[in-house]
């Protein structure tokens, strides 16, 4: 090789090696200073073709971008970048669920109707004592305007003063919560209210509990009737009793019939036969057996009512009273 073109070559090194170099938008750009002619060398000494190459005067400058994979590496990771930033998204936790709230329980029924049925989830069964109460009858009010010239009359044996009006819960044949009344005597109204709210408490089903006003029908034997014929359970109504001429212990508000189509007024004739009122009774006269709602000394009825004190009609020689709880 001669002097003249190693010396040359020399200097295209050395113009090389003193570049600038930049780096703008992540792409490496050179800078070069080299004179027109060293072009040859230039391009021998690593500038490729496809370089971007500006030459003006005899002393030009070449711009030129960093090889292609590098360019093709920093393209790709700008694009990547992008990508990134617009499918990222803000990734965020799914809320808990709120747990629906408890239904509200109902502190009292003394608002509520004989009869109407209650949603278990309403009913309090740790405090059962707040739906058991008990209140005075006064004259005008709405107890003695339903009750007056009908089933409590003006009389020498039992004052208004004497009777309380109750307010109890029940469970029904269905086994749902049903609101009930009664009007007993003021002396028997702790036992009452005791007895019904631990038959209550353990599902013990009777079929509604109204007063026999609810079946009125102008005078009060036949009124026990279609309350009898209702199933009705019921304790006051200012009467004779069933086949005497003597006042009946339901005038004074200390008798209770439980429901009665199970557990009916009979009587047996020598013969065994049974001779009774209402149609509806024709499967509890004969098989007094452990059945649903018929009481016998088995009953859990019974042996609250025994344990207070009351009797059973059910324990008369003739006739059979099923039903009838006494004080």
């Amino acid at each position: 090789m001669s002097e003249k073109r190693k010396r040359r070559e020399n200097i295209i090194t050395a113009l090389l090696i003193a570049g600038m170099c930049i780096v703008v938008g992540g792409t490496i750009i050179f800078v070069v200073k080299y004179s027109r002619g060293d072009e040859n060398k230039l391009l021998s000494a690593g500038m490729t073709e496809a370089s971007s190459v500006s030459l003006e005067s005899s002393e030009e400058t070449v711009i030129t971008s960093a090889s292609s994979e590098t360019t093709a590496a920093s393209s790709s990771s700008e694009t990547s970048e992008e990508t990134t930033e617009e499918t990222t998204t803000e990734t965020t936790e799914e809320p808990t669920p709120t747990p629906e709230p408890e239904p509200e329980k109902l502190t009292s029924i003394r608002g509520y109707k004989a009869g109407t049925v209650l949603d278990r989830d309403q009913i309090d069964t740790d405090n059962l004592s707040q739906y058991f109460t008990s209140e005075e009858i006064e004259e005008g009010d709405s107890v003695y305007n339903r009750i007056y010239g009908q089933s409590y009359v003006d009389n020498d044996n039992i004052d208004l003063s004497d009777l309380r009006y109750l307010k109890m819960l029940h469970v029904n044949f269905d086994g749902d919560y049903q609101v009930g009344e009664m009007i007993v005597n003021e002396l028997v109204v702790s036992d009452v209210l005791d007895i019904f709210e631990t038959l209550c408490a353990e599902g013990y089903e009777i079929y509604s509990m109204y007063l026999i006003d609810d079946f009125w029908s102008g005078d009060p034997d036949d009124s026990d009737w279609y309350s009898i014929e209702a199933n009705n359970t019921s304790c006051f109504c200012y009467r004779t009793a069933t086949g005497s001429g003597n006042l009946s212990k339901h005038a004074l508000g200390r008798a209770i019939d439980i429901n009665p189509q199970q557990n009916p007024y009979v009587t047996y004739d020598s013969d065994g036969d049974a001779h009774y009122s209402h149609d509806n009774a024709s499967d509890y006269v004969y098989d007094r057996g452990d059945y649903d709602h018929m009481i016998t000394t088995s009953d859990r009825a019974y042996e609250l009512f025994i344990n207070y004190g009351w009797t059973w009609g059910g324990s008369w020689s003739s006739p059979k009273d099923y039903q009838h709880f006494q004080m």
